[in-house]
């Protein structure tokens, strides 16, 4: 009798921005040995990332069990570098977060614009984040604002770093956009600047000069409004003042000094409290005690009221003097109580690169 074979099927596609590759590496030989059943692809081009994890079972929830697992497993590992699963890009993620926080972006340049319009041209959400140049390079009053806001030292020829940084503050200023964006460098063979200014603050990643280096640049800037909307650390990119000269080799500043100090300030309330709390019990025990020794409850007094015999108003007062007892008030204590479609693995074309794991 033959074996039932393991013909259900089940893919997942997982999607990541420049992952730490050993770490993804690391993880796909874990999975090899654990999960026999399931088979893993990887491939990427300019900093994207795919990994395909197809799953064989006897049963759809035992496929859909193995993906779920394989896909989770990567996405721990990889941190916030994993941005979405299946068909959605990362143009895709980026702009349903922008939409939800209300916020556009404005490119200074038909450079940056033209590179922004492939990537957000291929998901109807982009239309409702990027005007496409309409409000912005495309329109030639507001170019010219840009250009003229941009020019941080007349006198000096600037480098495609602070152009970068100047040409997307001015975006962000003049559109009043949520985020203004900026690529320098394509044309000069070297290195590509990708800049986005936010809330006067200009955050840069580097590209190496190659094929895909537009493209790449186009996708690092995507990536940096990504995670600045969702609070995330941007580690692929340096930040700088808008308005002031940049410099990368300059040290950056970083949270460490604030992130000291707030388990120290944590340390020093959770002390006071601490000291609070045995200075209310000490008096609790101290006065309570005190006070309930003061008057026993089965106490009463006696007063007896004697009455001279010649002090009279007009009445008859009584030889004998009269003695009158009167029970003292009872004492009481009181006490307190607290990419590729669904079901295929596509391959990259000849531009791009694939890493099969091994």
């Amino acid at each position: 009798m033959d074996p039932i074979a393991k013909n259900i099927e089940k893919q997942v596609i997982v999607r990541f921005f420049q992952p730490d590759m050993q770490v993804l590496k690391a993880t796909a030989k874990h999975l090899a040995g654990s999960m026999p059943d399931a088979k893993l692809g990887l491939y990427g081009q300019a900093g994207e990332v795919l990994v395909v994890i197809t799953a064989h079972a006897y049963a759809p929830a035992a496929a859909t069990e193995l993906t779920e697992s394989a896909a989770e497993q990567f996405e721990q590992a990889a941190g916030a570098t994993a941005y979405g699963r299946g068909k959605g890009s990362l143009a895709y993620v980026t702009a349903g977060a922008m939409i939800e926080s209300e916020a556009v972006v404005a490119a200074a340049d038909e450079a940056t614009g033209a590179l922004l319009d492939v990537e957000f041209s291929a998901t109807k959400r982009g239309t409702k984040v990027f005007d496409f140049g309409a409000d912005s390079y495309a329109n030639a009053k507001m170019a010219a604002k840009i250009d003229a806001a941009a020019t941080f030292d007349p006198d000096e020829e600037e480098t495609p770093l602070q152009s970068a940084a100047d040409l997307a503050s001015a975006a962000a200023k003049c559109t009043r956009a949520d985020f203004g964006v900026a690529i320098t460098g394509l044309e000069d063979g070297g290195d590509v600047y990708a800049a986005v200014a936010h809330k006067g603050t200009v955050h840069i990643s580097k590209i190496p000069a190659g094929q895909f280096a537009g493209k790449q640049a186009a996708l690092s800037i995507l990536d940096i409004i990504r995670r600045l909307l969702g609070k995330e650390d941007l580690p692929n990119s340096k930040s700088f003042r808008a308005g002031n000269e940049v410099d990368w080799n300059a040290p950056q500043k970083t949270k460490a000094a604030n992130q000291n100090l707030v388990p120290i300030i944590i340390l020093i309330v959770l002390l006071l409290a601490l000291c609070g709390a045995c200075w209310y019990l000490a008096s609790l025990f101290f006065f309570g005690k005190d006070n309930g020794d003061a008057i026993p409850a089965s106490t009463s007094t006696s007063m007896t009221q004697s009455m001279p015999a010649s002090a009279s108003t007009g009445g008859t007062v009584p030889e004998n003097p009269v003695s009158a007892s009167v029970p003292a008030a009872d004492s009481t204590a009181s006490t307190a109580p607290s990419a590729p479609a669904q079901g295929t693995t596509t391959a990259v074309n000849s531009g791009g690169v694939v890493h099969p794991f091994a």
